[in-house]
Parts: structure tokens; C-alpha cells; sequence
């Protein structure tokens, strides 16, 4: 691992669910302060999985099943589902870690992907990026062994409506609420099906609870 002066240099990008909890002021400071250079994507990346679903929708037959929870994919590999094709799109959070971890200008430096949940975290570990840990972000605090409360948030900063407002296009939100709607197999007649396993969308996952 290269070196800065007298000490490591660490590149931490944060997830927006985690971001709208805090002052970006506040937020550059404190991760400063404990070692961390906060690091963006270059690209848009949610721009670009909504084009891979919308591409695939006018390729299959059926409904697309929006595999951008992993809790939700997991519950996809668990059971038969047709009519239902569950596709091999990463999450958003993946595919801007393959960026910042391919990136030549953060080569030979530790980067961090905070997560808003285990379950993303777990996924994005699995990849084996080079010089890459993916975190939940109440951990990544615990390491800090400090505390930096965020405000509560009043909606989601990533709500339902990820693939515009349609007729054939089903949300479905909530623990119970999907997992009843899979087991119904509720996505008759509709084109594409957004999940998202937190209810009301992603914002109370565990790597953000608690804190």
C-alpha cells in the first residue's frame, strides 16, 4: 500500500443514504480528521442500470424482477418464479465500486464503500476488488470507535419511482409486502416490478440503524 507523507492514505466513498444523514461540510471534516479522503463517482451510474432494466423489458417476456436489493435477489434464487426474470444486473453501489477500485489516479490506496446494510456489504465482498472493502456504515463508525450521530431521516433519499410512474410497472416496499407478493406471484400483467426490501424505500437498513 503506497504512502503519504507519514502515514496511509484511505479513500472512502460514501453511499447516499448515509450522505443525506449528515452536512457535507461536516461529513469531509470528520472523515479528515480520522484519515479519510472522500472520494465520488465520475460516472452515472444509476442512469445506467435504469437503461439496462428498461433495455432488457423490451427483450423478455414477462416481467423484469429490479435485483437491486441483494436481500431481494436471494429471495429470487429461493424460489421458482415464472414469468419473472430475475437478471444479472448489479446494484448501483456495485457498479460505482467497480469504478472507484479500477480508477488509475486511487491505484496502490485503501478504499473503503461504506453500505446502508450487511447485505451489501456482503455482495460487494465477495468480488475480491483489488484494494477495496465494502463496510455497512455503523461498523465503519465502530472502527472509528467514535460517534458522529446523523439526522434523522424523514424519507427515503432512495424512494420508489427509480423506473418512472406506469401502469405496468409494480412497486413493492417492506419486508411482508414482498415477500407475500413473490409468493402470490403478483407480478401477473405488469412489465417490470420494483423491490425494495426496506420498507418505503432504501433508508433503514441495519448498517444505518442504531446509531
Amino acid at each position: 500500500m503506497r504512502q503519504r507523507g507519514s502515514g496511509l492514505l484511505r479513500y472512502v466513498w460514501i453511499n447516499p443514504v448515509t450522505d443525506r444523514m449528515y452536512d457535507r461540510e461536516e461529513l469531509n471534516c470528520f472523515l479528515k480528521n480520522h484519515g479519510f479522503c472522500l472520494v465520488n463517482c465520475r460516472e452515472d451510474w444509476g442512469a445506467a442500470v435504469r437503461g439496462k432494466y428498461r433495455k432488457l423489458t423490451k427483450e423478455v417476456t414477462g416481467a423484469v424482477a429490479d435485483v437491486r436489493c441483494p436481500v431481494v435477489e436471494r429471495l429470487l434464487r429461493e424460489m421458482d418464479h415464472p414469468g419473472l426474470t430475475a437478471p444479472d444486473i448489479e446494484p448501483i453501489l456495485l457498479h460505482c465500486a467497480r469504478e472507484i477500485s479500477g480508477r488509475a489516479d486511487l491505484q496502490g490506496w485503501e478504499k473503503v464503500i461504506t453500505t446502508p446494510c450487511a447485505a451489501l456489504a456482503e455482495a460487494g465482498n465477495r468480488l475480491g476488488l483489488p484494494e477495496t472493502e465494502f463496510v455497512p456504515w455503523n461498523r465503519f463508525l465502530g472502527r472509528l470507535g467514535v460517534k458522529f450521530p446523523g439526522k434523522p431521516l424523514e424519507g427515503s433519499p432512495i424512494p420508489p419511482g427509480f423506473f418512472g410512474s406506469s401502469e405496468k410497472t409494480d412497486v413493492v416496499t417492506g419486508p411482508e409486502t414482498v415477500e407475500r407478493y413473490l409468493k402470490e406471484k403478483g407480478w401477473r400483467g405488469a412489465e417490470m416490478v420494483e423491490f425494495l426490501y426496506c420498507d418505503g424505500g432504501c433508508h433503514s437498513g441495519d448498517g444505518v440503524t442504531g446509531l
